[in-house]
């Protein structure tokens, strides 16, 4: 390896680590606020750099929404499709404490989906990206219903399947007057109620 070929490594090594730094300190911004109340001053005091370093990554706070966005669907994606695969489980159950265990984790991700969803802008150019990413978590969990052998409407039920877990974060993450392992407990408490629910009604 050339002295230019390791300058050139280290230069993509300093080039990811400065846009990871970026994205990092972003998701935490955007999980606190809506997209329209962020702006890129603040994320760049978040992340410790000049504002100016970060249209080197990202040419509109847009873009840097849309990928972290996109970004952190696929990893609930990748993970998803691996558990539902799983020979010799109940999928519809794995599916809840996946989601639950994802969301309840990766706590910026989740406020970041709720801020969209309650206070998204309709006019951003990059709204398409993200629909096709929503789409494809609908897929996934409609072709797990189908796999099943559901014998509803697939696509009805993984909108409802959606819609139930969605409303035990919203409802239960920052609960009052109970301890964090309490939460956590309750909802998937609330988890398996959805399951027990569902297999009843769908098979």
């Amino acid at each position: 390896m050339t002295k230019a070929d390791t300058l050139q490594i280290l230069k993509e090594k300093e080039r990811e680590f400065r846009q990871n730094l970026i994205i990092d300190a972003a998701r935490e911004v955007f999980g606190q606020k809506t997209y329209d109340k962020v702006s890129m001053a603040e994320i760049a005091k978040a992340a410790g750099i000049a504002k100016s370093s970060i249209y080197t990554y990202f040419k509109s706070q847009e873009i840097l929404y849309v990928t972290i966005a996109c970004q952190d669907v696929q990893g609930l994606l990748d993970g998803l499709k691996k558990e539902v695969q799983t020979k010799d489980r109940d999928v519809v159950q794995t599916l809840i404490q996946y989601f639950l265990d994802y969301y309840i984790t990766h706590e910026s991700q989740w406020r970041m989906i709720t801020h969209l969803a309650l206070h998204g802008k309709n006019d951003m150019e990059s709204n398409e990206k993200l629909n096709d990413a929503s789409r494809e978590l609908m897929n996934i969990i409609e072709q797990m219903f189908i796999d099943s052998g559901c014998k509803k409407d697939a696509r009805l039920m993984s909108h409802t399947l959606f819609s139930c877990l969605s409303g035990i974060l919203i409802a239960f993450r920052k609960y009052p007057g109970r301890t964090e392992k309490e939460r956590i407990a309750h909802m998937k408490r609330i988890g398996t109620v959805i399951d027990a629910m569902m297999q009843t009604y769908i098979f």
